[in-house]
């Protein structure tokens, strides 16, 4: 049986088609097919197939012989190849997509201050801030600044705060992210030393065009603490 590299020179002059023609309604280079008559590569099946019909031969013609066994025990396994590759970059797309989806609801609720969402973000951690809440106590829920370090870094906080008298208008809050889940009233003194400037003795209305965004850090709608 003559083997494949041969029979492919063989049929393709017996046919008067040169490398360069052959290669070109292959829609390869001319050096591929004589990387394949001199027996240094195989096409794969689609090629192989392709060729089958411009030759005139059947595959079954074109993979007798020995040789042509390993031929096609490689385009099964290439085959086999490109199932799993094609399985795999569907499993890591579709990761990487919910991936995205996740990073942006949490964005998103970085953004807009969503307590739910930031209640059930994986990426913030609770944190302990300080604020100072209205002298005159109308309602129970109040928004104001809550410090969470002595370098201002922190946001502005709408919660529940129960009756409290002058001289215990601080809050101490555990937050995370803008879900608050314990709020306690102290007193000034109460305030760690290094937070007392920062935190002040006055409360001030939220003032967008004075203060800027609600959130203090650079990207406030990063899904992670600042």
């Amino acid at each position: 049986m003559m083997q494949f590299f041969k029979m492919l020179k063989a049929r393709r002059k017996q046919l008067d088609i040169t490398q360069k023609e052959l290669a070109d309604k292959l829609y390869v280079t001319r050096q591929a097919v004589s990387r394949w008559e001199n027996n240094l590569g195989y096409p794969n099946l689609d090629v192989l197939i392709r060729i089958s019909e411009i030759l005139e031969l059947s595959l079954d013609e074109l993979l007798k012989g020995k040789e042509e066994v390993d031929v096609v025990n490689k385009i099964s396994k290439d085959v086999r190849s490109k199932k799993m590759y094609k399985r795999i970059s569907i499993i890591v797309s579709t990761i990487l997509a919910a991936l995205v989806a996740f990073l942006f609801l949490f964005g998103y609720g970085r953004y807009t201050q969503n307590n739910m969402i930031d209640r059930f973000n994986p990426f913030l951690a609770t944190k302990y801030g300080y604020g100072v809440l209205p002298e005159k106590y109308k309602v129970s829920k109040v928004d104001t600044f809550i410090s969470d370090n002595p370098f201002g870094d922190g946001e502005w906080l709408r919660f529940e705060t129960g009756q409290y008298a002058k001289q215990d208008k601080w809050v101490v809050v555990a937050h995370k992210g803008s879900y608050v889940s314990s709020v306690r009233n102290i007193s000034n003194k109460e305030i760690p030393p290094t937070l007392r400037t920062q935190v002040g003795t006055e409360y001030f209305k939220y003032n967008k065009k004075a203060m800027g965004p609600r959130i203090s850090k650079k990207i406030n709608w990063l899904p992670f603490n600042s």
